[in-house]
């Protein structure tokens, strides 16, 4: 019985219902030192870890578990610890473990971190490090189109990239139409084509197929470099300022005497082979470790993006 009479239930209890699934989960994902793991576990030494699905992009979501359980094999190893993970989570998942305190550590988006911020401790958070690291958006025209500038681009064709780092594109780009009274995208545009791979959101605009396209900066470096032709053809109409879009962060309260080691774990994902295919499926390089502050730009998009809707709610109810 968990609780009887409004008391809590013994420790030796509530570890009786707990240790036999951390061995269980240990057993299942095949772990050779368990003896270690075990002992870790029974002392209650473990970590709750969950990982959004919204951080994996167009890849193949078994090959992103198996990453990431080689990954978590590693850790469990280095830190003679259990990880106890939710693996491609969804942002409901995400959302309510969060709010419910079922996880220690989370990998999420800004998003999912704006929805249930009020459960996490923002003075540790890991996520890329160095001005590389930051996410930046781009609108992309030709430079011979005659587009100068955004209001050119009423009822004309757009390509906007579908991927993980695009989380906030769409709050950014109806903040800009709306600082310009443009209206809503939908009907600012003439049309709106989504794509997965950056190829065929920035080339159609190349080859004249597209009249402008949305992607990330750094997404656009990398088809300048493959091709300078597309450099000297295509132009930035508006950009973006540099954003943190996703990252690791603990539940508040969380004082584990592993948290350190967690981050540290976490921070230096890249030196190691397994880490290194993580980083190939998530998009980064390096990892660091920063605060609250680094989330101030994107949290302020998402807020004026919120009341831009609102306000434009309002407008159509009292129509």
């Amino acid at each position: 019985m968990a609780m009887e009479n409004n008391r809590p239930a013994p420790a030796s209890e509530t570890r009786g219902a707990t240790c036999p699934r951390r061995r269980a989960l240990s057993l299942m994902l095949g772990w050779p030192w368990l003896r270690g793991v075990r002992a870790a576990a029974d002392a209650g030494a473990s970590v709750r870890f969950a990982i959004s699905e919204t951080l994996v992009g167009d890849v193949n979501l078994n090959d992103a578990r198996v990453a990431m359980q080689i990954w978590i094999k590693r850790m469990v190893q280095d830190l003679n610890l259990l990880i106890e993970p939710k693996l491609l989570a969804t942002t409901q998942e995400i959302v309510e473990g969060t709010r419910r305190g079922q996880f220690d550590c989370v990998a999420l988006n800004v998003i999912e971190y704006r929805q249930s911020a009020d459960m996490l401790d923002s003075s540790q958070i890991v996520t890329a490090a160095g001005a590389a690291g930051l996410e930046q958006y781009v609108v992309l025209a030709k430079q011979n189109s005659g587009i100068r500038y955004l209001g050119d681009l009423k009822g004309r064709r757009l390509c906007t990239l579908k991927a993980p780092k695009m989380c906030i594109a769409p709050a950014w780009l109806l903040t800009i139409l709306e600082e310009g009274h443009y209206g809503s995208a939908e009907k600012f545009f003439g049309s709106i084509t989504p794509d997965t791979k950056v190829s065929r959101v920035v080339l159609p605009v190349f080859f004249g197929q597209a009249d402008a396209c949305l992607t990330t900066k750094l997404g656009f470096d990398t088809m300048c470099e493959l091709n300078p032709q597309v450099a000297r053809d295509l132009k930035v109409l508006v950009g973006s300022p540099p954003l943190v879009v996703d990252f690791y962060i603990f539940r508040k309260n969380y004082q584990n005497m592993y948290r350190e080691k967690v981050i540290k774990a976490i921070s230096s994902l890249h030196t190691s082979a397994a880490g290194q295919q993580l980083a190939t499926l998530f998009q980064f390089r390096e990892l660091a470790v920063m605060d609250g502050n680094c989330l101030a730009t994107a949290l302020r998009i998402l807020d004026a993006a919120e009341r831009a809707r609102s306000r434009r709610d309002a407008g159509n109810g009292r129509g």
